[in-house]
């Protein structure tokens, strides 16, 4: 194990009290999905000082990942993306620890998270993973870039169903949602912000709870919004 004067000289300017830069080191974390969105919201935890994390992903990294996701290169080809995403993690901090699983369903489990990132990119994950957060009354921290555009939000009490109105027809939800083209600068704002809300979440200090949401769009002068949801 790294000595622990090599943790504070890492973290030291987060500008966090020892209390505080503590609880997030012993917060675990349950990241689904490592693509773009989730890659940016890992980085961001470890670099925050975070050590403890369950990781979620099917997918390896192909050449269309490389223009957004920050832990796609070369040596990443046709890499699985859960694995390659704890490696990364632990270049920056070697006490990273991390248990890793493949596809999220509807059996699997949060691994005793304390916060849930949901960076999946098909409604019917989100909706599954958005329900399995509520009976546990865990914060799932909801994130998503597409284009230019993004939102995020923090669902604990409302319903992501009627949030987005979504189809109780499966068939129909498989349409509902759907991954076009996507800006690097949206994954890293979008992931990002996830972060931030989050942290606040922790140390019990402001943030957007649904059904109010974060949106921003980068084409626009007045980049962000906040609006109500369903």
């Amino acid at each position: 194990m790294i000595k622990n004067y090599f943790y504070s000289e890492k973290f030291s300017r987060n500008g966090l009290s020892k209390k505080s830069q503590q609880k997030i080191r012993n917060t675990k974390f349950c990241i689904i999905g490592l693509g773009g969105t989730g890659g940016v919201v890992l980085e961001n935890l470890v670099r925050l000082g975070a050590e403890k994390f369950v990781l979620f992903d099917q997918d390896r990294f192909e050449l269309t990942n490389f223009n957004r996701q920050i832990v796609s290169d070369e040596s990443n080809l046709d890499k699985e993306k859960a694995a390659a995403a704890l490696k990364r993690a632990k270049s920056i901090n070697p006490n990273v620890s991390a248990k890793i699983g493949r596809e999220f369903t509807s059996s699997s489990s949060f691994g005793g998270a304390k916060i849930v990132f949901d960076c999946t990119d098909n409604v019917q994950s989100k909706l599954m993973i958005a329900q399995k957060c509520r009976k546990a009354r865990l914060p799932y921290v909801f994130c998503s870039a597409n284009d230019t555009r993004g939102i995020v939000t923090v669902f604990r009490k409302y319903k992501f169903e009627q949030a987005f109105a979504i189809p109780k027809d499966k068939k129909a939800q498989g349409k509902y949602l759907s991954c076009s083209t996507i800006l690097c600068p949206s994954v890293m704002v979008a992931g990002s912000i996830a972060v931030s809300s989050a942290i606040n979440y922790l140390f019990g200090l402001p943030y957007l709870e649904a059904p109010q949401a974060l949106f921003f769009d980068l084409s626009r002068s007045d980049i962000f919004w906040k609006s109500n949801l369903g």
